[in-house]
């Protein structure tokens, strides 16, 4: 079967937790579910073709005639909620040419219901696509009953019915991701060295912070192989020259023993590679970060998110300021880079607290930081909080879902968010100190690029 496979544009978003100008900036990176769906299909004998819109300038009237051009008897659209009127878009333009269509990602799995019932979805997937969608086909090809596929949600009689999420068990048994169905020279980080690739080497999240949507497949967590982890990784740089790899599990550092069998495989293999991953200052210490260092971890990410210990308890973040403190520290030490996450304006915050976070950012002095403003998310815990305080008077995103809700942006919990987030930046970025340190590691045209491209968005906040 001919299939393609889809990821829209983020325009029109207007939710995101980052302003637009720097959304623009930051660079985009390859959509690792769509490529690894590809490679299950391509590895059954179908023939497949990738459309990541968020790279490609293509029109909508050029994607339509490519999409002709291709003549796919099944869509697939990946899609996320604040995203979804663009996954939309693309699932008619699809339907219109003949296609089937199936729509999975995380909306899928907030309002399985709303988001099948517009007339130009056929299916959606609820959970992990890979084997779910390779069992759509076979209903299709075999016009069979959708009713035992696990993660199928379809539509019978004009009712919508949702199966049991799926969840891909050994996540060692997949195949690599179809990197070569991507336009890889296109992706990129502001802060990473070009060409750049994402890739995981785990999946799941056991933690439970309240902003923070939860996917079926979070509830377990699951390991990939180091053997096969460091041999994507020279995949990457032998076939697209990738100079940066960034590790795109929810936490790697999650298991300890995972990681040290990691780098322990890297240094064996020999193999030369810049990486970083996401990490948690309680799941960090100091023999760990050496051995990281010495296996090429540049750059490890926190969710720092506040400087205020109530704030973090009502976030149920389940760390400390001291613990944030060390940790960063200790980081810098063995020599690889931070970047610290921030939330701005969140639940029960007032101005001055919010004053008092960017003041604590800056003090913890990370290499890099970044702003984002709280935004409840559906099918979050601060969500229901929005919700329950009067923040919300009804359940907006399944407005939004059924396209009722128009052109409103879901409430800030503080009307002054965009412009403290846009301070926020603003004194971290702009200093003198962190102004010349970045120029003194300055090493190429690129980053010298990367670096006016950053600054620009920065000045360009609210007047998007």
């Amino acid at each position: 079967m001919k299939v393609a496979l889809m990821r829209c544009r983020d325009n029109g978003n207007l939710n995101t937790r980052l302003p637009e100008s720097l959304n623009v900036v930051r660079g985009e990176l390859p959509p690792l579910g769509l490529a690894y769906i590809a490679s299950v299909l391509e590895h059954a004998g179908h023939q497949v073709k990738v459309f990541d819109m968020c790279v490609s300038n293509l029109t909508l009237d050029g994607l339509k005639q490519e999409i002709a051009d291709f003549t796919p008897e099944l869509a697939g659209i990946t899609v996320v909620t604040p995203a979804l009127f663009g996954a939309l878009e693309l699932a008619a333009i699809s339907k219109s040419l003949g296609a089937v269509t199936v729509l999975g990602g995380p909306q899928l799995s907030i309002y399985p219901e709303e988001t099948v019932a517009h007339t130009q979805v056929d299916y959606g997937i609820i959970g992990e696509g890979e084997y779910a969608i390779l069992g759509l086909i076979d209903v299709l090809s075999k016009k069979a009953s959708p009713v035992d596929v696990k993660g199928l949600i379809y539509k019978d009689k004009g009712k919508v019915l949702v199966n049991t999420p799926a969840l891909v068990e050994d996540i060692d048994a997949l195949p690599m991701p179809a990197y070569h169905l991507l336009p890889m020279e296109k992706y990129s980080s502001i802060i990473g060295d070009y060409p750049t690739s994402t890739m995981f080497s785990s999946r799941g999240c056991p933690y439970q912070c309240h902003f923070c949507f939860k996917q079926p497949g979070d509830a377990k967590v699951r390991f990939r192989s180091a053997k096969k982890i460091v041999e994507e990784m020279n995949y990457l740089v032998n076939t697209f020259q990738v100079k940066e790899v960034m590790f795109y599990d929810d936490v790697m550092t999650f298991s300890r023993q995972h990681v040290i069998n990691v780098c322990q495989e890297i240094l064996a293999s020999g193999l030369k590679v810049k990486w970083e991953a996401l990490a948690r200052v309680d799941s960090t210490d100091r023999g760990l970060l050496e051995l990281m260092r010495r296996a090429g971890c540049v750059r490890l990410r926190y969710g720092v998110e506040s400087g205020d210990e109530s704030t973090l308890r009502l976030m149920n973040k389940k760390i400390h300021l001291p613990q944030i403190k060390e940790v960063l520290k200790m980081t810098r030490k063995a020599g690889i880079e931070t970047l610290a996450y921030f939330m701005i304006a969140y639940a029960h915050e007032t101005v001055e607290d919010v004053k008092r976070n960017i003041l604590f950012a800056l003090k913890l002095n990370p290499d890099w930081a970044m702003f984002t403003i709280a935004t409840p998310y559906p099918g979050t815990p601060l969500y229901g909080l929005a919700l329950k305080e009067g923040l919300l008077t009804n359940d907006y995103w399944r407005d939004f879902t059924l396209g009722i809700q128009g052109d409103k942006r879901i409430p800030y919990f503080l009307k002054e968010a965009p412009s403290l987030a846009k301070k926020a930046y603003m004194r971290f970025y702009f200093r003198l100190g962190f102004i010349i340190r970045r120029a003194s590691r300055l090493r190429s045209p690129q980053d010298w690029k990367n670096c006016l491209r950053g600054m620009q968005g920065i000045v360009k906040m609210n007047k998007d």
